[in-house]
């Protein structure tokens, strides 16, 4: 998959990048080739210092070569992801000589650095806590567990291409051995111990690597760094190798207990679930500091647990069906100290069958903390006091222990600790909307509700390790609407904020809220983008294709001429080679199974000329029914200064690290447009878009149009309307009315779009037809009616419940501020009883 980088969220990129400059089209390869004599290039290889880890393990030297990766496509024995066989140069490297045993791993949980087994009543894992097994490999362990003990020992886990190099040498064998057929006095798989175990390392010396290495085929699977993609070894660079970016699934290697002799062969590789403890699993260590490819993305730190099962009761082995799950711990998210001093922590945490979990025990850096679980985002809500060491931690340490039947036991997390924390007391009274994602651009919509009124000037979502920027506008003085990039139904966003009030007081908040999970399919997702492949001796154009899940790629073709395509994974591939002038347009038809094709008009790129930023333009509809152009480039090192499109300059927001939405294309829907982007740094990006048919385009003489509307809290509904003003911007001094037939609406201009208003006020069953005016300083009132407006406001879905106007409001709940003085004292109807026990109480005035 050599780097190739996207997101899909809702329908919405949020990223879309590749990292090429170590890839090889085919045809246009740097690699070695092979002869009759062997191959010509002379490689020498870099040789560590020597080993890192601090945990005692014996490791042995691979002092680094060439040697030949994966299997020929003639081996009958092959599977297709061992595929096409190709050269590798590797440096030295220390990998231990025996695979991590259950006494080591046992002295890192001790430490405090790695998460406790979870031993069940059968199966290898049964044996953990017995000394007589201390020597055997560790099993039971995921993928995360298997990383966070080589870090805690000083090391890393192993790249694929290390642990295949380590394996079978620079001869390339086919087994660790040779080439004779694996027999039970080499390795411990299946039929060799009855029932299946697992045997101490170190017991099969005629099993042994070129080099050494005990157990690299049998006794258990190994964990390696790598992710998966069955189709990398089409791409992958021919010098040390990191693997792809990203993926679902990671490597693992060496065949184990249940395994058939034919995955004994040095060449042979899975994937399987980073997340899930296999009874078949164990890993050992290279002595070396972290190897990440370019823009490596980790797994998200949550762990999911099984029953016990298969012929043994024990756990679940590697090459069987994904057994259903008994539940998932993680991820956490974690705010800034509050005023009082205390975190919070949402910890994702459902059990068998999404139920909830409703007995546990959640500490932080060994601290006590206060949970409770929210049935609405699945998971546990937490607080408790900050670590006094706080300004010089960079992760926290969560342990959450569960007990719930077969899900006992507790689950080790490191979320990262947040830093350049907003500062004041927390809001009285708060809410947060989520909306679906906008089936035009599939962006979510945050609406804050605040009393009182905030000024917020400063909102932000947590993306990956960081807190980006959102995009909002205020559209009353009590209410925030915010822009983000799209993610799937029941996915999460935390929110950092910080603003004031009228008089000038300060407010912080930290939240998180989930996407609706009953939201509609946001339609068909296919996309195009274009870079160049720094091969060597000749630099090519290609096009990666994304395209809705489901769907299969029938063909690919620029200006009809059909291109190669590479399968990158379910929903993605890439194709080329691009021809043409530089600079000149070529139509991409892109078409799917079924019969559906969709052209997309790129630029071809000088690709001869030198590396050239990457990047992907699309054509779209922001936020409702407004033309936009999408840019995303990297690599992002400068923010973007300004855009033209034809010449006219556009507004341009900033949703994500170099991800902008601009609006204000000029031409009709159709229209090919001359694309320019200027970077701070100087950089350049000329590409060509098309105006999007996004509904009648308000401006000239088009009537005003009411062109969405919804809910806007519990109480009030919102409609957004384009008059097609272009005077009408932020700033913009002007008087206005807007009202139905029963009463009158407060409006807001749209921060970013000409002519656009977003309006709120209660909702009524019959309003009747509506009227909007609106009068410049200086110039002449303006008026439109909406004869539509009942329309839009039945097709609205209810909003909320509202008490029976006979009974009074409910009392607020002050225990919501039970670890909050400040917070409790600001609330009109709440005090801060210091006396009460525990620790003090917030009870009613």
């Amino acid at each position: 998959m050599c780097n190739s980088k996207y997101f899909l969220f809702g329908g919405t990129i949020l990223f879309l990048i590749l990292i090429l400059a170590s890839c090889n089209w085919p045809g246009a390869s740097d690699r070695a080739t092979e002869t009759a004599g062997g191959t010509t290039d002379v490689f020498t290889p870099a040789v560590p210092a020597g080993p890192t880890n601090t945990d005692g393990a014996e490791t042995i030297l691979i002092p680094g070569g060439q040697f030949w990766m994966g299997s020929d496509s003639s081996d009958s024995q092959a599977d297709a992801d061992e595929s096409p066989r190709h050269q590798v140069t590797l440096d030295g490297f220390y990998i231990y000589t025996h695979e991590v045993t259950n006494e080591m791993y046992a002295r890192c949980v001790a430490a405090g650095g790695c998460m406790p087994i979870q031993a069940l009543a059968s199966g290898p894992t049964s044996h953990y806590d017995d000394p007589a097994y201390a020597d055997h490999p560790v099993v039971g362990v995921d993928w995360l567990m298997a990383r966070d003990y080589c870090v805690w020992a000083g090391g890393r886990l192993p790249t694929e291409a290390e642990w295949e190099l380590a394996a079978r040498g620079t001869e390339s064998l086919r087994y660790p051995w040779g080439s004779e057929p694996p027999a039970c006095d080499r390795v411990n798989m299946f039929g060799c111990q009855m029932p299946p175990d697992t045997m101490q390392v170190g017991s099969y010396a005629l099993g042994n690597s070129p080099y050494g290495v005990w157990d690299m085929a049998g006794n258990v699977w190994e964990w390696v760094n790598d992710w998966y993609d069955e189709d990398y070894y089409v791409l992958s660079p021919a010098s040390n190798p990191l693997g792809p970016y990203y993926g679902e699934l990671k490597v693992a290697r060496g065949g184990g207990l249940y395994s058939e002799p034919v995955q004994m062969r040095a060449a042979a590789r899975v994937g399987a679930n980073p997340h899930r403890a296999y009874d078949d699993v164990g890993f050992r260590c290279v002595a070396a500091g972290e190897a990440l490819p370019p823009g490596y993305i980790p797994p998200p730190d949550y762990h999911e647990f099984v029953p016990p099962g298969g012929l043994d009761d024990g756990g679940e082995t590697l090459e069987e069906p994904d057994r259903p799950g008994l539940g998932i711990i993680g991820p956490v998210l974690v705010s800034c100290p509050d005023p009082a001093g205390n975190i919070h922590l949402f910890i994702g945490a459902v059990g068998p069958s999404g139920a909830p979990i409703t007995a546990f025990d959640v500490q932080v850096n060994g601290a006590a903390f206060t949970c409770y679980y929210d049935d609405a985002l699945r998971g546990l809500q937490c607080s408790g006091p900050a670590p006094l060491d706080y300004d010089t931690l960079t992760v926290y340490d969560v342990r959450v222990y569960v007990a719930a039947g077969e899900l006992d036991g507790s689950t080790v997390l490191h979320p990262p600790v947040p830093h350049d924390c907003p500062t004041g007391a927390w809001p009285p009274d708060i809410r947060l909307e989520l909306s679906c994602p906008s089936d035009v651009d599939g962006t979510v919509l945050a609406t804050f509700t605040s009393s009182p009124p905030i000024r917020w000037d400063r909102v932000q979502y947590l993306e990956g390790m960081s807190y980006l920027d959102a995009a909002c506008m205020p559209t009353s003085p009590s209410t925030l609407l915010c822009v983000l990039p799209g993610r799937a139904p029941g996915e999460l966003y935390s929110f950092s904020m910080e603003g004031q009030d009228d008089s000038g007081f300060r407010y912080s908040w930290w939240t998180v809220g989930a996407v609706p999970e009953d939201c509609p399919s946001t339609g068909d997702t296919t996309l195009v983008m274009t870079a160049c492949f720094e091969g060597d001796p000749r630099p090519v154009q290609i096009v990666g294709v994304v395209y809705p899940p489901g769907s299969t790629l029938e063909s690919v073709s620029a200006d009809g001429a059909p291109l190669t395509c590479f399968s990158m994974g379910p929903d993605s591939s890439i194709c080329g080679p691009i021809s043409g002038a530089p600079g000149s347009s070529v139509t991409v038809t892109v078409c799917l199974g079924g019969g559906s094709c969709s052209d997309w008009p790129i630029t071809v790129l000088d690709c001869a000329g030198g590396p050239e930023i990457m990047f992907d333009l699309r054509a779209g509809c922001f936020l409702v029914y407004e033309p936009a152009a999408e840019l995303e480039y990297w690599p992002c090192e400068s923010p973007l200064a300004s855009a033209q499109a034809s010449g006219t300059s556009l507004t341009c927001m900033n949703v994500g690290p170099c991800h902008y939405i601009c609006t204000g294309l000029p031409g009709d829907p159709g229209t090919l447009l001359t694309f320019d982007a200027y970077l701070r740094d100087g950089s350049e990006i000329h590409s060509v878009v098309d105006v999007s048919l996004c509904g009648s385009p308000p401006g000239g003489e088009t009537p005003w149009q009411i062109v969405a509307a919804g809910c806007h809290d519990d109480a009030n509904i919102y409609f957004i309307v384009d008059t097609g003003l272009s005077w009408l911007t932020p700033g913009a001094v002007y008087t206005y009315t807007a009202r139905d037939e029963i009463g009158s609406y407060s409006c807001s201009v749209h921060p970013t779009i000409p002519g656009r208003l977003y309006c709120v006020g209660p909702r009524r069953s019959d309003p009747g037809r509506a009227e909007l005016c609106l009068q410049p300083e200086g110039g002449e009132m303006v008026c439109q009616s909406f004869d539509d407006f009942p329309a839009w406001i039945a097709s609205i879905p209810a909003c909320g419940t509202e008490p029976p106007p006979e009974l009074p409001p409910p009392p607020f709940d002050c225990s919501i501020y039970s670890t909050n003085p400040l917070a409790c004292d600001s609330h009109p109807e709440c005090r801060w009883e210091p006396n009460l026990p525990p620790n003090g109480a917030c009870v009613h005035r």
